[in-house]
């Protein structure tokens, strides 16, 4: 390794998050030949040079990181492991998903609201590999305004809600999106709504709430042709 290279793999675990951030856009800029490096460098950083780590892997789209990535879902640190997660999800790295299914469990035990970012991203990584098959409702993919995004209009947003809700799935938030005229699409605040599951209640009262609470904020919303919403859900076997 040259000493440039090596100057800027330890400076991603320098005390100033700048000076990091500096250090991975040098690396990033050097191409996919500084993966090596980084990946033997990677289980030696704290949990903000991984994150940095992990920003240059998914700046190729190179298998190399898969071994680490994997390993960083047994991180101390829910931010390190959805990264890894997501990472892993990006690269499509198949093998990858017992491990992804192991962090998942861990999450579910921990009692962690399930709309929070970790489980979002492991949710959304187990899908992405194979592992998972989120429920989608005939009625509510004839709804959809963009497949591939998965975003609704808001216009349908209620019959949309109620379309989950009878398929026994529980919405967990939803989010708004506004469409510039080149088709750039940028999260915009919708009503002043929010709520979190009761793990102690019985599934269906969970549902029922879940969509009582979306069904208000459907009502609320903005209807413009520009503005879509993304649902987050989650069905009984993800708590």
């Amino acid at each position: 390794m040259d000493s440039t290279l090596a100057s800027l793999v330890a400076e991603l675990d320098s005390d100033s998050t700048e000076t990091a951030e500096d250090a991975q856009h040098a690396l990033i800029a050097r191409g996919p030949a500084v993966l090596d490096a980084v990946i033997a460098a990677t289980p030696h950083l704290a949990p903000f040079g991984q994150l940095c780590a992990i920003e240059v892997f998914n700046a190729f789209d190179d298998p190399r990181p898969a071994d680490v990535l994997i390993a960083l879902l047994g991180s101390e640190s829910d931010v390190v492991r959805s990264w890894s997660a997501e990472a892993l999800a990006s690269l499509g790295v198949i093998r990858a998903a017992p491990a992804v299914r192991s962090a998942f469990d861990r999450f579910r035990q921990s009692g962690d609201d399930p709309s929070c970012s970790e489980g979002v991203a492991l949710r959304q990584a187990l899908t992405d590999l194979g592992a998972r098959q989120a429920v989608l409702p005939a009625r509510a993919a004839e709804l959809l305004r963009s497949p591939s995004e998965l975003t609704w209009p808001t216009a349908d947003l209620a019959e949309v809600v109620a379309e989950f809700a009878a398929h026994r799935q529980a919405i967990l938030c939803v989010q708004f999106w506004r469409a510039d005229p080149n088709g750039h699409r940028y999260w915009t605040k919708g009503p002043d709504l929010s709520w979190e599951v009761d793990r102690r209640l019985p599934w269906e009262q969970t549902v029922a709430d879940c969509r009582d609470f979306a069904l208000l904020v459907a009502a609320e919303a903005d209807k413009s042709p520009n503005l879509v919403a993304t649902l987050e859900w989650i069905d009984e076997s993800d708590l």
